[in-house]
């Protein structure tokens, strides 16, 4: 299996370094003394079609009879290369040239050129499809840079987990995120066929994904075999028709594959929140069919419970109020569906978290507040959910916006401090990483030293400016010395460093609403 693996490798590198390569550029001849210099060329120019399109001969600017377009700034016919095999019949020679141009610097110089005002439709329509095969060039070529970086790191979870981080913090993307591309791109190592495909841009990422995710029950070899008689079909399958096509024919191939394909996929339940616009989420449950259709079924039946005569709630909103409604109506009581109460965590029952400016929660202000895990969220909102809520006054200094100063000598921090650091931090303090905070871990950003505890001396290790919230993730993260954390207590700034040297800051949230003036009523 290595050995196959390396050799994916090898030829998908092979492919991509003459697809991606620029072409030679034409001999000129020597300039006389006496001429001016010619300008230089700028930087990632392609050879052979810099400067402008009057400067070069055989290369236009406008329309030109019969509806064709001459591409500005490159000369279309002597850019084409390695070409593609044609699927159409296309009578303008711009489409019919950009049609058959694979990935790299020539079809980039083309696309760049190209006046879109003149080209004729099947020309953009080309154009369109031109810069999907770019983007699946690159995507191939990131997944190459990915998974030898993940050699590199050795194998596991651990080794992946590793990589995650480091990209999720260069490219400002979440780790679940980064942990899938980075996943990805070791599995496309593993299928040398698709990722040449990938490369050309005969298939899109998408289908890419679809073709060697383990998904169809089958061996490595079987499915290799099976993405690889597939591809021809590919480019003219929507991804969900490429989808069935792959569980149809392995299915055919070994009737045992569904059975296998749901075991995995079930180990995989989950239920997910993504954060939309306009104080709104989905949640999203992975789980199985005939569960989800259980609980369609009970908040179909709790939807018609509510419906009446005055009911204006659309059948949508009715479902969505009453899963709400089973929810929200067992946090409250801070009990599970056996009576059993719920873990404290901080030494609270599971709640939210808003952080509300007084003068909005007194409805003497329209500044919005921040909600724990999403952001911020209008006034009325806050002030809704503030009505069944619990209030703690939380005070800021009038210049930094930071929460005023308290601090313990015990190791563990006490109730007041806990909730000043949840408040200040909001989320873990890795970049990128939105945990709530009060769902994190409180770490000493310098270890915690027992024997400085009861010294008088030293100033208290247990304080403000040397706690933050981690996820436990993160948590481990730093404590493995793989990452470096400091804080700078006059700006509240904290700084992460990876293994590479790459820092990372990660700026204080300020508490929403305007500054406040004066002392703290203590």
């Amino acid at each position: 299996m290595a050995r196959t693996v390396a050799a994916g490798r090898a030829r998908g590198r092979v492919m991509a370094d003459h697809a991606l390569a620029p072409a030679p550029a034409t001999p000129t001849p020597a300039t006389p003394a006496a001429a001016t210099p010619a300008p230089a060329t700028p930087a990632f120019a392609t050879p052979g079609v810099a400067g402008p399109a009057a400067a070069r001969p055989g290369v236009a600017g406008s329309a030109v009879a019969g509806g064709a377009v001459v591409v500005e700034g490159a000369d279309l016919a002597g850019l084409v290369g390695e070409r593609l095999p044609g699927r159409f019949v296309l009578v303008d020679p711009v489409a019919a040239r950009l049609e058959r141009m694979v990935p790299g610097p020539a079809l980039t110089a083309a696309l760049a050129g190209l006046a879109v005002a003149d080209a004729t439709d099947a020309a953009l329509v080309e154009a369109v499809a031109a810069h999907e095969r770019l983007i699946s060039a690159a995507t191939a070529a990131q997944a190459r840079a990915l998974e030898e970086l993940l050699a590199r790191r050795g194998s596991g979870t651990s080794a992946l987990a590793r990589v995650a981080d480091e990209v999720a913090a260069r490219l400002g993307i979440t780790h679940h995120a980064a942990e899938r591309r980075t996943h990805a791109a070791g599995v496309l190592a593993q299928f040398p066929e698709v990722a040449d495909a990938l490369t050309t841009g005969r298939i899109d990422p998408r289908k890419a994904q679809i073709l060697t995710q383990d998904e169809t029950g089958l061996t490595l070899e079987d499915q290799r075999a099976l993405a690889t008689t597939l591809l021809d079909r590919a480019t003219e399958l929507t991804p969900p028709q490429l989808r069935q096509a792959l569980r149809t024919a392995a299915t055919t191939a070994d009737p045992a594959a569904a059975a296998r394909r749901h075991d995995r996929a079930h180990t995989h339940r989950a239920v997910t929140i993504t954060d939309a616009p306009d104080a709104m989420a989905y949640l999203v449950a992975y789980i199985r069919a005939d569960h989800a259709h259980t609980i369609r079924t009970y908040l179909d039946a709790l939807a018609d419970s509510a419906t009446g005569p005055a009911e204006t709630r659309t059948r949508d909103q009715l479902r969505a109020d009453v899963l709400t409604d089973t929810f929200t109506h067992l946090l409250t009581r801070g009990l599970d569906l056996d009576g059993r109460a719920l873990p404290r965590r901080h030494g609270r029952h599971p709640h939210i978290q808003v952080t509300i400016p007084a003068g909005t929660l007194l409805g003497l202000g329209e500044h919005p507040a921040h909600l724990a895990g999403y952001g911020p969220i209008p006034a009325d909102l806050a002030r809704t959910i503030a009505a069944d809520g619990t209030w703690r006054a939380l005070f800021t200094d009038p210049d930094t916006g930071e929460y005023h100063h308290l601090s313990t000598r015990a190791y563990r921090p006490g109730a007041d401090l806990t909730r000043h650091i949840i408040a200040r931090d909001v989320t873990c303090t890795f970049p990128g990483c939105r945990q709530p905070a009060y769902r994190t871990d409180l770490d000493h950003i310098d270890p915690h030293d027992p024997t400085r505890t009861n010294d008088p001396t030293t100033a208290d290790q247990t304080c403000q400016d040397n706690l933050h919230s981690l996820c436990r993730r993160h948590h481990n993260l730093k404590t493995t010395g793989t990452w470096t954390v400091t804080r700078d207590p006059h700006t509240a700034t904290i700084t992460w460093t990876s293994p590479t040297g790459h820092t990372y800051t990660r700026h204080p949230t300020r508490p929403p609403g305007p500054p406040p003036t004066g002392d703290p009523p203590y």
